[in-house]
């Protein structure tokens, strides 16, 4: 079972950059344009890091990874580093530094898949705000067979997505079978798992705390009522949690029937949730998450 502390991972994450830092010192470039890059870096700037490594990425160099990992330390905290991150994941889970699906020719392979690092870099990225980076978790769990982890990046994600009609096939999984991403559900399989997240959050854990609220907000397997879904992500956000704190922004924020919207409190969960350098919560992000949304119709 792979930990979920955020703390731990950031300090395998720092220790991973150091050790990216000594080997890119010993290297001498190859040729200007890579004299250059490396030159450029100099600056400490975030852009000039991601430069380097997807120069390096285009010439399927390994070095490619140090320098996402340099980049996504770079403060501040945004988008950008988050992508990073995300994007240094899928390299380590593809076992490729280029994006086809063809088999690679022998003479190209440089990396061995890690799903387990790259699990890290997207729990990593996903803990920074990275929708792409809560896809990548569902998938990575349901191909797994973890239905209760695939089960929570996928509400996270279409929570935040205003995707919660998606889970719907759920919702008639005690019946019939139903699929969180890849993985194949049977009724009693799932209502065990959300039973376990009830018990679970009943006991103080924050995490399931999160995953009961949006079970609510999704009306599966328990009642639909956003009102008790801001409940319990508050309970989640007052212990620290970050998706607690931005979730029962989004749902003050957004309001709904039995929610009256509160701009002013949405703000302040935003707020804490953005200290712990969750970029969604950026006013400029959450401004627009709340905002209600719009068909076009030709």
């Amino acid at each position: 079972m792979i930990p979920h502390a955020p703390r731990l991972l950031l300090g395998a994450l720092a220790l991973f950059i150091l050790a990216g830092c000594a080997s890119t010192r010993t290297h001498r470039p190859s040729d200007d344009s890579e004299r250059q890059a490396l030159a450029a870096t100099a600056d400490g700037q975030f852009d000039s890091a991601l430069r380097m490594a997807r120069l390096y990425r285009s010439r399927n160099d390994p070095r490619a990874l140090d320098w996402y990992a340099r980049a996504a330390a770079i403060p501040p905290r945004t988008h950008h580093s988050a992508s990073a991150e995300e994007q240094h994941g899928t390299i380590l889970e593809r076992g490729r530094l280029d994006s086809g699906d063809a088999p690679q020719e022998p003479g190209h392979v440089v990396l061995k898949p890690s799903p387990r690092k790259a699990y890290r870099w997207y729990r990593s990225a996903a803990y920074h705000g990275s929708p792409y980076a809560m896809a990548d978790l569902g998938r990575w769990h349901a191909d797994r067979g973890d239905m209760a982890g695939a089960l929570r990046w996928r509400m996270r994600h279409a929570v935040y997505m205003r995707e919660l009609y998606k889970l719907a096939p759920l919702r008639a999984a005690a019946g019939e079978p139903a699929s969180v991403g890849r993985l194949r559900l049977d009724g009693p399989s799932l209502n065990a798992v959300i039973a376990r997240i009830q018990r679970d959050a009943a006991r103080g854990d924050a995490e399931a705390q999160v995953d009961l609220g949006a079970l609510h907000e999704a009306g599966l397997g328990v009642a639909e009522d956003t009102a008790e879904a801001l409940r319990w992500y508050q309970r989640a956000g007052a212990q620290g949690n970050v998706y607690g704190q931005y979730f029962a922004g989004l749902a003050l924020g957004r309001g709904s029937k039995g929610l009256q919207a509160d701009v002013d409190a949405a703000a302040a969960w935003f707020a804490q949730a953005q200290a712990q350098q969750f970029y969604l919560a950026e006013e400029a992000y959450w401004r627009k998450a709340i905002a209600p949304p719009f068909f076009i119709f030709e």
